[in-house]
């Protein structure tokens, strides 16, 4: 997982560019609807200040690469359009989350982007 300062620009450039196009959500999942139970981050609060970003999603490597299915970017974005946390995934990952510390007193928003399903935005917090 990269932090702020750690992210490859090359990742950057790629979700700024995605979050050009249509941005999906629970209450507006638009032409995928019965899918953001799968597709919409949800950020979890740890017991340490760390707050983790999963989008709860099956990670399918198919028989061909046509056929893969998975999460390929769970980033955090600040008020100004920052991305302050981000993790690009294969898959054959495990799951696609990601985990931080956030700065104190910064409102948030976890995104993850399904290869197949689009941008997808979570809840602010």
């Amino acid at each position: 997982m990269a932090a702020s300062g750690e992210i490859p620009q090359a990742w950057v450039d790629k979700v700024k560019e995605l979050l050009g196009g249509e941005i999906f959500t629970k209450e507006q999942p638009g032409k995928w609807e019965g899918k953001a139970g799968g597709h919409v981050p949800v950020v979890s609060k740890n017991d340490d200040g760390t707050v983790t970003v999963k989008v709860p999603h099956v990670m399918k490597k198919g028989e061909k690469d046509e056929d893969d299915h998975w999460i390929e970017y769970v980033f955090v974005q600040d008020a100004e359009g920052n991305i302050v946390a981000m993790n690009k995934f294969t898959p054959t990952d495990a799951a696609a989350a990601i985990s931080f510390q956030p700065e104190a007193g910064k409102t948030l928003t976890p995104f993850g982007y399904c290869n197949l399903h689009g941008m997808w935005k979570g809840e602010q917090f």
